[in-house]
């Protein structure tokens, strides 16, 4: 009877189509309010567990586990993300570029593409061995050197269009939050003092069931030189003060000199692990953080050593869920460093690119693998920066020159573009699902830009709606990258209804273009004086505007695009530059020409002693460059090639004579002979001039 009636229950609300209120009432009925509220329970639970699991389908490549894992926050869509600054002592270098755009981009796509509520903290290292040494070395004073390195830098990461963290950290600022981190450290068991100084105790972490040491770099463990590098330079011998050689310092005792803190154990200076654990902690104030990020150099110690201490400090796991390593920008195969020497600084690499183009090379590369910079790294990147900018320009004119009154059914064409931009939407998208696999993802935006270029030649069929979705999109994934800036805060001094400046000068530019049109085409009297006053309009005067205007061939109007003043000058002044340089290898041509048909035969290899060294009476080369008598095959060779030279000198000796040149020095007597008697034939007289 039980299953007949829930059989017939079923039924009924299958049968009248009922929904879930009808379904809770028949489970409520049949198996009891227990039952329903067990389902409840589950279903909140469910629930929290929605809520508290953010997931987007991003996997990204784990420091600690060496696999790509699936990025899921501790706490819904937030990300609380640390990372590693700089070591404020010197100029920042492309290394530095590399490794700060690289998670400038990856922050941008967390927050603008998956919707990540990203919270970022960005250490200052503004104590350390390094700094000691160098403003000593300057006579300079410790804090303001530091500060001064440290505004550069910043300055360096905005010319490049690196967003700032949302918080910055400076060490010397946090002193006393150090001190009190160290002191729990030492409270769980986890460190010691010894004279004057605080080290962790590597042996008692390792002790511990719950810890383990070295997550990143396992094998470095061991490597006293990682772990003396990692000490500074100012630490002497330290055996008499550490427990093991592989413990490491939290705080040490200040020598004479050097910046120094009251501490419980004396005036010193933090170590250098602790002050990113320690920062780290007193702005999230979490256990457990979702991201840290830094260079693949600092796996080992440093890293290693971060996680060693917090995990001591809250007696937990797992510090950090994701850690995060970019790849080494290497000069030449060598990895760019302050210390080798063979770096290329930020702003020396701005005096001939533009920060959009080193970035555009940034994405062109995987982000956590090495990469080899040289000169010729660039050049590519900025055609990919011009390519990028002129679509746009294109866009803007077909937008500008569109209209929608005019058939929108769609053909092949469309249909075919469409589908491409989804099918390469889809690629983009799996490409950045991908452990932020921003190279394919670039390929893929060109190569949508390259079909766009191609679908709007078309300008009758073009429909304007495809193509402002198309680039929408483009802009939309470019954004995404930062290739094209965050918009301006506020409203940028425009007033309510006021135009931006594009559209303001449209009406007076379609003036202007349709004017030098008709010019062109009504250009019957003095043409070329004309011609000249347009294309001083073209080249000189709206650059200094920033107009550029392209000729799109006879019949055709002429087009405009709004662009930077700067790139339109530098564009004119490389043409320029090509036009010289084209007339240079002209002249140069000719002067050879002029050469080779100036000298004898008798005289033409003996201008080439790199090949030939012994010659006949005639000037017929017999013996190469070693004395090596030459072959058979060899003479006759440069027996045609000595007749065909003697035929093109004779040849240019005759038409100077014709013409009256200065070939007399060179004439054959027996040919200046001939010519004479054919122009008394004419009665007309040869003149050699000497």
């Amino acid at each position: 009877f039980f299953f007949q009636a829930e059989d017939g229950i079923r039924d009924s609300v299958a049968s009248r189509g009922l929904g879930d209120v009808y379904k809770r009432q028949y489970q409520r009925r049949v198996h009891g309010d227990i039952y329903w509220r067990n389902q409840e329970e589950n279903m909140e639970k469910k629930q929290e567990v929605k809520e508290k699991e953010y997931r987007t389908g991003l996997f990204v490549h784990n420091s600690i586990s060496k696999t790509n894992e699936e990025f899921i926050p501790v706490k819904g869509r937030i990300v609380n993300w640390y990372i590693c600054g700089p070591t404020v002592y010197d100029e920042s270098h492309m290394g530095h570029a590399r490794n700060y755009l690289t998670f400038d981009i990856i922050r941008r796509i967390m927050e603008s593409y998956f919707n990540y509520d990203v919270r970022m903290v960005m250490n200052v290292t503004d104590i350390d061995d390094k700094i000691i040494i160098r403003s000593k070395e300057l006579g300079a004073e410790f804090t303001s050197f530091a500060r001064k390195w440290e505004t550069e830098f910043l300055n360096d990461m905005k010319s490049l269009g690196i967003k700032m963290p949302d918080a910055l950290t400076r060490v010397s600022e946090f002193i006393p939050e150090i001190v009190a981190y160290i002191e729990q450290i030492v409270k769980n068991g986890y460190g010691y003092a010894s004279n004057g100084s605080v080290y962790f105790d590597i042996k008692a972490f390792k002790a511990s069931p719950l810890h383990t040491y070295a997550k990143l770099d396992p094998g470095s463990a061991s490597d006293k030189g990682k772990l003396d590098e990692g000490e500074g330079q100012l630490a002497t011998d330290l055996k008499s003060e550490k427990r093991s050689p592989f413990d490491f310092a939290l705080w040490k005792k200040s020598k004479e000199g050097e910046p120094k803190w009251p501490s419980p154990w004396g005036e010193g200076r933090p170590g250098w692990h602790i002050e990113c654990s320690a920062m780290a902690s007193a702005l999230f104030q979490v256990p457990e953080i979702d991201m840290h990020t830094g260079g693949v150099d600092l796996r080992f110690p440093h890293h290693d050593n971060e996680m060693a201490q917090s995990e001591a400090y809250y007696e937990c796991k797992n510090w950090v869920k994701y850690f995060l390593h970019s790849g080494h920008l290497e000069i030449n195969g060598m990895k760019m460093s302050k210390s080798l020497k063979n770096f290329i600084t930020i702003k020396e690499a701005l005096k001939d690119f533009s920060g959009r183009a080193i970035r555009l090379m940034t994405l062109a590369h995987k982000w956590d693998a090495m990469f080899n910079y040289t000169p010729k790294a660039m050049p590519e990147a900025v055609e990919r920066e011009r390519k990028i900018n002129e679509f746009f320009s294109n866009v803007k004119v077909a937008i500008r020159n569109g209209t929608y009154n005019k058939p929108q059914n769609w053909d092949k064409e469309d249909f075919d573009f469409s589908n491409l931009h989804n099918e390469i939407q889809s690629k983009i998208h799996l490409a950045i699902c991908d452990n932020f696999d921003t190279s394919n993802a670039l390929l893929g935006i060109l190569e949508l830009i390259t079909a766009a270029n191609t679908y709007m030649k078309n300008e009758s069929k073009m429909k304007l709606t495809i193509l402002l979705k198309v680039s929408n999109y483009i802009q939309y994934i470019l954004q995404c990258f930062g290739v094209i800036g965050d918009p301006q805060l506020g409203f940028g001094g425009v007033k309510e209804n006021q135009v931006d400046e594009e559209t303001a000068i449209a009406p007076f530019m379609n003036v202007l273009t349709k004017f030098r049109d008709d010019i062109k085409a009504n250009a019957a009297t003095d043409p070329k004086t004309i011609f000249g006053v347009c294309d001083k309009l073209r080249d000189e005067i709206l650059p200094n505007l920033g107009i550029r205007l392209e000729d799109k061939g006879k019949g055709q109007p002429a087009v405009w695009k709004k662009e930077d003043p700067a790139t339109l000058k530098a564009d004119i002044l490389k043409k320029e530059e090509e036009k010289l340089q084209k007339a240079e290898e002209k002249k140069k041509k000719a002067a050879d020409e002029l050469k080779k048909k100036m000298t004898p035969a008798s005289e033409y290899f003996k201008g080439m002693p790199e090949k030939y060294s012994q010659f006949t009476a005639e000037g017929l080369p017999t013996h190469d460059a070693k004395s090596k008598p030459l072959s058979a095959e060899l003479t006759n060779a440069l027996k045609k090639e000595y007749a065909k030279q003697d035929k093109i000198h004779k040849k240019w000796l005759e038409d100077e004579a014709k013409k009256g040149g200065k070939a007399q020095q060179q004439c054959d007597p027996l040919l200046i002979s001939q010519l004479k008697k054919k122009k008394k034939k004419k009665k007309k007289k040869v003149l050699c001039v000497d």
